[in-house]
């Protein structure tokens, strides 16, 4: 009887891990792509101009992170 709950319990833990896993490595990928964003507005800003490829740049990450 203990065996087959702890086989239970493993067998759960076990799918969960795989759950979050899959969730975390989402949540990371967004947050390097929120990273990338604001490093390129950052870079845009730093001499108070933004010029037509920086924009589409930031405009393009922007797309791709609403997207992931």
């Amino acid at each position: 009887m203990e065996t087959a709950i702890s086989a239970v319990i493993s067998l759960i833990l076990a799918l969960l891990s795989i759950a979050f896993g899959t969730k975390y490595q989402q949540g990371k990928a967004k947050a390097q792509q929120l990273s990338q964003l604001l490093k390129l507005i950052v870079d845009a800003a730093e001499d108070d101009k933004v010029s037509e490829d920086e924009f589409q740049k930031i405009v393009a990450a922007a797309k791709k992170l609403m997207e992931a």
